[in-house]
């Protein structure tokens, strides 16, 4: 019984040689066949056939497939030029090439990675956001892997070095300043990636934390120390010894100790989606797309067509915000002549309507969520109904501040390009049309398609 077993194994690794044989054969016969001399074509086709018919005869016998398959690798040694006989680390790498330019190819026409940074668009797409740990505690080996595989997490501390009065140190009047980082100072990789340094004062020695340049550390801050939004709401302490530095604001009153560890964080990943570079080639853009596009262009299309933004972008990136005005369309927000401020933030703006063509938009839960949130801040009783701030006048909106998105169409436009106006979700936080005005249409990327990481609620179609 095991001798049958045996010749049963032997027999089916002779069969898959063979036909592995046979597939570079065929190969070769194809590639080869023109340039071949006719002595040799005959014997190389002739060999082919053999394996072939050995190979479809379910009863052909052992010996008789392998003296088959000899013949055709004699005829392949003698006619297989640079087909044969190839190692297999040179098949590897033509396969890997092959994948590579179907992936190059898919990027460039049908879908394109992309990985949100900032919360711009929060609560409809997640940047990277914070995971405090309030005891301070680091997590095991294991945890930190599994937040790591299924969230993207990155784990952030801070060790105290002395013992005294946690401060944050300002820095030329902020709480940071940017700096190039490498492997292995930051948790960059091996390339140099740009970081915000933030500095922490402990019994007059000072501790550096570095963190991506688009996580904004402040926020956290302000958060964990103080329960408050705003880090600059932190009283500011002045020193008398002008060398240590502007100022610090005081985080903490409690007494951090030596080998204490004052500050414990993750960095949860952006959401990381594919965007559909297909679909505008042939359809328009429309309002309430989440659209990504590239910066490169519109601060040239924008002084072109004379609009007088706060701001430039003056850099080649990818930008994800919400279409809300298409070529041709006027443009609003309105502040509610009752609205109420208590208990609102009003430093990044105003809450009121947007409005599109004299409507108020509400084609998307976008719009429809940042307005009712404003409703609610004009009420008497103002309450947080979801976690959208309602939509923020300023900028090119100004209050009751119409204005039209430009199309090819018009005299002033002398480009010969239709614009596009996005802003974000989240208003509060997102530098967007407001600020540095319309979108040319050759920068439109796509669409935001699929959330395809982290594995959390949020997987699946994008809205």
């Amino acid at each position: 019984m095991n001798d049958s077993n045996k010749d049963r194994k032997a027999n089916r690794r002779e069969r898959k040689g063979a036909k592995e044989l046979l597939r570079i054969g065929q190969k070769v016969w194809f590639y080869r066949k023109d340039k071949l001399p006719p002595i040799e074509a005959r014997a190389l086709k002739i060999a082919l056939e053999g394996v072939t018919i050995a190979l479809g005869d379910k009863k052909v016998r052992s010996g008789e497939l392998e003296n088959k398959a000899r013949s055709l690798d004699d005829s392949l040694r003698n006619s297989g030029g640079h087909y044969y006989h190839k190692r297999n680390w040179v098949e590897n790498v033509e396969m890997l090439l092959v994948a590579a330019i179907v992936i190059l190819g898919i990027r460039s026409f049908f879908v394109q990675p992309f990985i949100i940074p900032t919360n711009s668009m929060y609560p409809s797409f997640y940047g990277m956001t914070p995971h405090i740990y309030e005891d301070n505690s680091t997590p095991n080996l294991l945890k930190r892997s599994i937040d790591k595989i299924l969230l993207g997490a990155s784990h952030f501390k801070m060790e105290a070095e002395s013992s005294g009065t946690l401060y944050l140190v300002l820095q030329q009047g902020s709480s940071h300043r940017y700096e190039q980082s490498s492997f292995p100072n930051g948790r960059f990789f091996i390339f140099p990636k740009m970081v915000r340094n933030y500095t922490f004062e402990i019994g007059g020695k000072q501790h550096d934390l570095k963190v991506p340049a688009e996580f904004d550390l402040d926020e956290l801050l302000a958060k964990k120390f103080a329960g408050i939004d705003n880090l600059r709401d932190l009283p500011l302490v002045v020193p008398q010894d002008a060398s240590l530095s502007e100022g610090r604001l005081k985080l903490s009153e409690k007494k951090v100790f030596r080998g204490e560890t004052p500050l414990a964080f993750d960095i949860l990943l952006g959401d990381a989606l594919f965007v559909d570079r297909m679909s505008y080639n042939f359809i328009t853009p429309q309002v309430g797309d989440p659209i990504v596009f590239r910066t490169a262009g519109i601060d040239q299309f924008n002084a072109q067509i004379g609009t007088r933004t706060l701001t430039q972008i003056g850099e080649d990136k990818y930008y994800i915000k919400r279409l809300v005005g298409e070529p041709g369309d006027t443009l609003e927000i309105r502040i509610p002549d009752e609205i109420f401020t208590n208990g609102t933030d009003v430093r990044k703006g105003v809450p009121g309507i947007l409005y599109r063509n004299d409507k108020p938009l509400e084609v998307t839960e976008a719009f429809i969520e940042n307005n009712k949130q404003t409703h609610s801040f004009a009420s008497s009783n103002p309450d947080i109904l979801n976690h959208f701030p309602g939509y923020r006048a300023g900028g090119l909106l100004e209050n009751r501040t119409p204005i039209k998105v430009p199309s090819r169409n018009d005299s002033i436009n002398s480009t010969g390009k239709n614009g596009f106006f996005a802003m974000g979700d989240n208003s509060t936080d997102s530098l967007d049309g407001r600020s540095w005005g319309f979108v040319p249409e050759d920068e439109l990327v796509g669409r935001a398609l699929f959330i395809y990481y982290p594995f959390t609620q949020r997987w699946g179609l994008s809205n």
